[in-house]
Formats: structure tokens, C-alpha cells, sequence
């Protein structure tokens, strides 16, 4: 095996599931005896990383200061100089969102490749403007993308003007397993729960989910993970629906394993996903799922029979009634096509050199 150097970038490695993906990936080529490095925009720093697992800080905030149409290029000079001193010239550098990507557009390093973590379209479907430029930067490298339905998107945005690959963000389930094994004294008090992990924003749709909750006949509780400008909202609404003594908001956790293990399901509420990570992480612990079958993953990783249309809050409610009775029926086979191992292959491949 030839010893690759592998960049990873992103703006920081706060709790969300594009930031969790690069350290399965980073973590799974270093055990591959590769060299990784993770580059981040800002210090902020949610999750444990393996300590051989350099990160970097890359000065960004001094170029914030700068109109947007300088930023990029003074910003990316600067970054390709941060990579040739703190790391050399790498074999693959593989960049992860706004505004990393739209820095590393104008990059003159070799083999960038940007990973599309979400469906483009709804992601921007209300800022056309913000839309456009993030296409403009996508157009000058090779893209990645985390799911067929996000694939399909970009293509029909950029009119199959780049290439464009789909490697699904993978997970570990061995790791996750044994994170999941750790004690936390807060489940014993929880009695039983279904949850929701995910960051209170408008596409996870929490409204949605605490009104198909609220509907649904069961004595269980709602565990929600997660912070997000929309939290206050969701608290107040769980008060509307009288049903803030059975919804526990339990904040971020940097360990939420533990948690999902302990569900007697993962709802997942979105309007839309790039892929649907924690769908994936319990499915790898063995807990059922129910969806709404959004674009662009739920529909790739689990069973038409446990997806309900995006705007059915009714169905949604009957299959809550339904997994917390029926939870075999709602368990499904993690494919190949997400571990760890096969994605880890898929990425060494684009390694040049």
C-alpha cells in the first residue's frame, strides 16, 4: 500500500452530521496507515478526534473583513500557502461546505474534490442569488456526491456540466457500538422514549414532528438531541400542543449514541436530508426508523414501509403508534454500501499519486 496524504476540509467540527462523516472518514484512513489531516476554517470543536489526527486552524477570520469578491481569492492564496507550510503537497483534499468551498473554488492545488452534502435545490429554494454562486464554485471542480438523490439534483442544476461521483457518507458501526456502551445516568430517568437527533432548523422540521407526536396514542416520551436557532420555537409549540411534560429537549450531546440505543425508535420529521446520518447510526444499534420519505436518503436507506409522504403528518402519527407496538416491523438491514470500508476505498481511489 502507497501512504497517501489526505486533506480533509470544513469550517469547524461543531455538532453536526457532515462534521461527524469527516471524522469517520479521517479516523478510518489513519487506521489505514494513511496520513490525514483535518483543516477548520474555526476553532470550534464539538467531537473527540483521534489525537494522531492533526487539526489545523486556518486564519479565515482575517479575511472576513475583506468585500466578498476579494475574500475569495486573497483567502484562497492564502490557504493553498497554509497547505504547502503545514502540510506539504497532499495527495487529496476533499472539501466540506460553505464557505470552504467556495474558497477552495479558486484553489490552485491539485485533486479538490467538493462533497455535496445536501439536496442543492431545497437547500437554496428560497435564495436564488445564494443558489447561483454556490454553482459557479461547484463548476470548477469535481464534485462528490453523499447520495444518488443528491446526485440527481446537482446534475439537473449544473446540467451535467462537472463530474460528479456519489459515495454515500458512511458509518463505523464497530465504533459506533462502542460508543454507544457508555454509561449516562440521564436515559435511566428516562422511562421509555422515541428521538429525534438534529439541529433545530427549519428543514429538520420539529414542528412537524411534534404535531404527529401530539396525535399519535402512546405513553411514551419524545427525546430531542440537538441546539439550533429554533429551539425556543419548538419548546413553545410543545407547550401549544400541551404536550411539553412528554417532549424532553436534552440539548447537545457530543456523544448521542447512547441515547439512540436506548430508543424505542428514530423519527425523522425533515422536508429534506443529503443523506440522513443518523438514520444510519441506528440502524447500525439495531433500533427501528420511521421517516418522512424526503429527498434525497431516507428513501435510499430504508423500506417504502417505514417512509410516510413529507406532508402526511397523519400517517407520520400512525407510524409512531405503530413502531412503539410493531418495532420489528420497522427494522431494516444496514447495506454494505454505507460502511466505512467500502466509502474509505471509494475515496483512496481519487488519491493521485
Amino acid at each position: 500500500m502507497t501512504k497517501k496524504s489526505i486533506v480533509f476540509a470544513i469550517f469547524t467540527l461543531q455538532g453536526n452530521g457532515a462534521e461527524r462523516v469527516v471524522i469517520t472518514l479521517a479516523t478510518a484512513m489513519l487506521i489505514k496507515g494513511h496520513d490525514v489531516h483535518i483543516i477548520c476554517f474555526k476553532d470550534h470543536i464539538d467531537f473527540d478526534v483521534d489525537s494522531r489526527i492533526p487539526i489545523h486552524i486556518f486564519p479565515y477570520q482575517k479575511f472576513r473583513v475583506l468585500p466578498k469578491f476579494m475574500r475569495t481569492f486573497f483567502a484562497s492564496r492564502a490557504f493553498d500557502q497554509f497547505v504547502g507550510e503545514q502540510i506539504g503537497r497532499p495527495h487529496l483534499i476533499l472539501s466540506n461546505l460553505e464557505p470552504v468551498d467556495a474558497i477552495l473554488s479558486s484553489s490552485k492545488l491539485k485533486n479538490i474534490f467538493f462533497i455535496i452534502h445536501n439536496t442543492l435545490s431545497k437547500e437554496y429554494a428560497d435564495k436564488p442569488r445564494q443558489l447561483q454562486r454556490a454553482l459557479n464554485f461547484y463548476r470548477q471542480k469535481s464534485c462528490i456526491s453523499v447520495s444518488k438523490g443528491v446526485g440527481t439534483d446537482l446534475k439537473k442544476l449544473l446540467k451535467n456540466e462537472v463530474t460528479n461521483r456519489v459515495i454515500y457518507n458512511p458509518v463505523d458501526p464497530l465504533t459506533i457500538s462502542n460508543l454507544a456502551d457508555n454509561e449516562n445516568a440521564k436515559i435511566d430517568q428516562l422511562g421509555e422514549y422515541i428521538i429525534n437527533v438534529g439541529g433545530f432548523k427549519s428543514a429538520k422540521r420539529h414542528d412537524r414532528l411534534l404535531e404527529a407526536f401530539s396525535k399519535s396514542s402512546s405513553n411514551a416520551k419524545l427525546v430531542l438531541l440537538g441546539k439550533g436557532k429554533l429551539l425556543e420555537e419548538t419548546q413553545e409549540l410543545a407547550k401549544k400542543l400541551k404536550i411539553s411534560d412528554r417532549v424532553i429537549f436534552m440539548g447537545f450531546q457530543s456523544n448521542a449514541y447512547p441515547f439512540i440505543k436506548a430508543a424505542k425508535a428514530l423519527v425523522v420529521s425533515s422536508d429534506f436530508e443529503g443523506l440522513g446520518m443518523t438514520i444510519l447510526e441506528a440502524l447500525a444499534l439495531g433500533v427501528p426508523v420511521i421517516s418522512t420519505d424526503c429527498p434525497s436518503g431516507p428513501s435510499e436507506i430504508l423500506p417504502q414501509r417505514n417512509l410516510s409522504p413529507v406532508n402526511d403528518v397523519d400517517l407520520l402519527s400512525r407510524n409512531i403508534t405503530d413502531v412503539l407496538k410493531n418495532a420489528d416491523k420497522y427494522r431494516a438491514e444496514l447495506k454494505e454500501d454505507f460502511l466505512v470500508e467500502k466509502c474509505v476505498e471509494k475515496y483512496l481511489a481519487l488519491a493521485s499519486g
